[in-house]
């Protein structure tokens, strides 16, 4: 009896040290927090330098010249969380306080607007994101120059597989920042987006990874706990007036159309900027800008300005080349120019130069098939070449 005993308490020693192995690696996760903004403002000479030099290049000119940046991401934006993670060389969370101390102090921006995705939003997030821009606006509450001005938004991330289906990006910047002027929930495209920044399933390659970083293991843990926080909320209920809904759901708009119904539904001071429309690697190929500028798929009074240029790339710029063409019979394949190749023609050329006989008839309808089943996929084109590699 005396040996059962011993292998009971040997067992249970074992689960217990088991479980806290386990908790060393995988427990502590922590949900993201806003930072502490620092509470004092530039020193108001320096805000006066910025309109001085101004009036000097233009002496006669009355208007003034503002800078700021409509387009901002904290690490409550799971793609800018991922970024700041150890693996990716980053330096961890960058919460909303940030933006703030970043705009005021490195930036010296005039003006910013908070507008992490709301595919990655929840009702939480989105709170911490309404104060955030209050308490950075408090600095300097009742100033005539005021340093900087934070406006709350966020960003409508639509991104599909055909152009037939994607509308691209969108900026939704509220003017005012009390409670009563913003609307309870942002509001979030379906799709891939929102699969991407709150699907469970896609935590389950991550599970080594904080074992493999110990003791640098935090900041993936909490990761994966934004992810599951996020997909805790349920979606609202479609066809349901947007003031009407509960404040604890996800709402969702899967086209321009009913993302600009539901913010004409609130009524409030709103700006609409579109970006991603013709770039990005999130972007069908054969798709045009024009699409934009349809009636259905445009609001006069809420979208009056566009984004043509970021770190993203720049929409304003003139190519004379396509990477597809588009026919009545969907996609074709565009022949080289002297300084482009289309990545459908160099797949061509991949199998082409796999074949015993390249300049076959067998090995050309290979070549054909290769083209067109790359433009099948479109922007994943690269996975139906096997064995391809970055020098290809």
């Amino acid at each position: 009896m005396a040996w059962i005993r011993k292998g009971c308490l040997t067992g249970v020693l074992g689960l217990v040290l088991s479980v806290l192995a386990f908790w060393l690696v995988y427990g502590g996760a922590k949900e993201q927090l806003d930072g502490e903004i620092a509470r004092v403002a530039l020193a108001p000479e320096h805000v006066a330098a910025r309109g001085a030099g101004q009036k000097r290049a233009a002496p006669n000119e009355t208007n003034r010249i503002l800078f700021g940046d409509l387009h901002v991401h904290t690490t409550l934006s799971v793609d800018a969380f991922m970024w700041g993670l150890p693996l990716m060389g980053g330096e961890g969370v960058h919460p909303p306080a940030d933006a703030c101390d970043f705009a005021r102090f490195c930036s010296q921006l005039d003006f910013y607007a908070l507008t992490d995705h709301a595919e990655a939003l929840n009702p939480r997030t989105w709170k911490m994101t309404r104060d955030s821009v209050r308490q950075c606006n408090s600095v300097v509450a009742g100033s005539e120059q005021p340093d900087t001005i934070a406006f709350t938004g966020y960003e409508w991330t639509q991104v599909a597989l055909t152009p037939e289906a994607h509308y691209g990006h969108k900026n939704v910047i509220f003017k005012h920042d009390s409670d009563d002027e913003l609307p309870a929930r942002p509001i979030a495209a379906p799709g891939l987006t929102t699969r991407a920044f709150s699907k469970l399933s896609a935590l389950w390659p991550l599970l080594a990874i904080p074992a493999r970083s110990i003791p640098n293991q935090q900041g993936y843990l909490d990761f994966a706990r934004h992810i599951r926080e996020n997909a805790q909320y349920p979606f609202c209920p479609d066809g349901v007036n947007s003031k009407d809904l509960p404040a604890s759901c996800r709402e969702r708009a899967a086209t321009p159309h009913l993302l600009f119904q539901k913010l004409n539904e609130w009524g409030l001071d709103t700006l609409v900027i579109p970006h991603g429309t013709t770039w990005g690697f999130y972007t069908p190929l054969g798709y045009t800008w024009d699409k934009q500028l349809r009636a259905d798929l445009d609001d006069t009074n809420l979208q009056r300005l566009v984004e043509v240029f970021s770190g993203h790339g720049n929409s304003e710029e003139h190519r004379d080349f396509r990477s597809a063409i588009v026919t009545e019979d969907g996609l074709a394949c565009p022949e080289p120019t002297e300084g482009y190749e289309p990545c459908c023609w160099r797949a061509g050329e991949i199998i082409r130069e796999r074949c015993e006989e390249p300049g076959s008839d067998v090995c050309q309808k290979k070549v054909e098939k290769a083209r067109a089943d790359f433009l099948r996929v479109s922007l994943a084109g690269h996975v139906t070449l096997p064995g391809e590699d970055v020098p290809d």
